[in-house]
Order: C-alpha cells, then sequence, then structure tokens
C-alpha cells in the first residue's frame, strides 16, 4: 500500500539543520504516526513522502519557508522590566513556557538577551528561519481505522441524520 489521503503512516527519523546539528534521531530514530490529510505534521513533509510504501528511506530537505517560516524579526520584543515584570527572574538564552491560566493554552518565547532595565524576548517557533533535513523510513502504512478518522473528524464521522444513516 502506498501513502496516501486517509493512510495512518508509522515513521522513524531523523531531523537535522544545515549545520550538521540534530535536532531529533541523533543516536537513534525518532518515531511519530500519523493520519496523511489531517495536518498533524508539515505540509511539506507528508508531500513528499506520498506515494511512498512501508519500508522505503527519502531524504526530506524541508526550506525555513515551507517548514517553520523564515524568521520574523517582529516578533522580537523589547519590554522594560516594569512593563513585563516577570522578565525580572528570566535568564537571558533559555526558553520559556508560558500558561495562559484563563484558556489553559501555552505558548513559548526565547529569551534573547536582558539588562538591568529591559529583556528582549523572541517569539518566532525555535526552527523559524533553518532549512529541515529529514532522513526518513516508513515503518507502516495502512488505511486509517473509522476510529482513528472519528477522532480526526467528529464532525464527519459517527453523527447520525434524522433517517439514523450517516
Amino acid at each position: 500500500m502506498k501513502i496516501a489521503q486517509n493512510s495512518f503512516v508509522v515513521i522513524e527519523y531523523s531531523l537535522k539543520l544545515n549545520d550538521g546539528s540534530y535536532v531529533k534521531g541523533e543516536d537513534e530514530p525518532a518515531s511519530m504516526n500519523f493520519v496523511v490529510g489531517y495536518n498533524q505534521l508539515i505540509a511539506a513533509l507528508e508531500e513528499a513522502l506520498t506515494g511512498l510504501e512501508q519500508g522505503a528511506r527519502k531524504e526530506v530537505i524541508i526550506p525555513a519557508a515551507h517548514a517553520f517560516g523564515e524568521h520574523d524579526e517582529e516578533q522580537v520584543k523589547t519590554y522594560t522590566l516594569s512593563e513585563f515584570p516577570a522578565g525580572q527572574d528570566l535568564v537571558a538564552g533559555k526558553w520559556v513556557i508560558a500558561k495562559n491560566n484563563g484558556t489553559g493554552s501555552q505558548y513559548s518565547y526565547f529569551v534573547r538577551q536582558k539588562t538591568d532595565s529591559t529583556i528582549t524576548l523572541d517569539y518566532n517557533h525555535p526552527l523559524a528561519g533553518k532549512d529541515l533535513h529529514y532522513n526518513v523510513t516508513v515503518v507502516l502504512v495502512r488505511p486509517a481505522l473509522a476510529e482513528e478518522l472519528e477522532f480526526l473528524r467528529p464532525c464527519e464521522h459517527g453523527a447520525q441524520t434524522e433517517s439514523g444513516a450517516n
């Protein structure tokens, strides 16, 4: 079976950057599963894997623009510590995960610089501006089960019309 829409796929992969540094899979491959067509991984990677069969191996380079986008300097903000009091406890060169207690949503930012009176935060994705080098092995390809599709599209599966038909 070839990877196509509604395929359940398991891959093993390593991910490196242009400088050869590993993001994932340096010592042993990372593993990921997904169903094709539901935005569960980078669209350019899914497209590159489409048509492959179980056991296939492929090297894929995804340019930054098709991965996490280019680094956007507008996403880098400098605040005074009086504007952002929580910044007093932050350390330059570290990532921070913040949580909105009202909504439960989380987001991250990088503490780019800190002085006695200001803090500069970078809200770009950690891989923004970076080309991604994947080395992928397709471990499994099968049709997605109805239960898996129901989880991915609850509005389209399992809902019954008045006549009782799906």
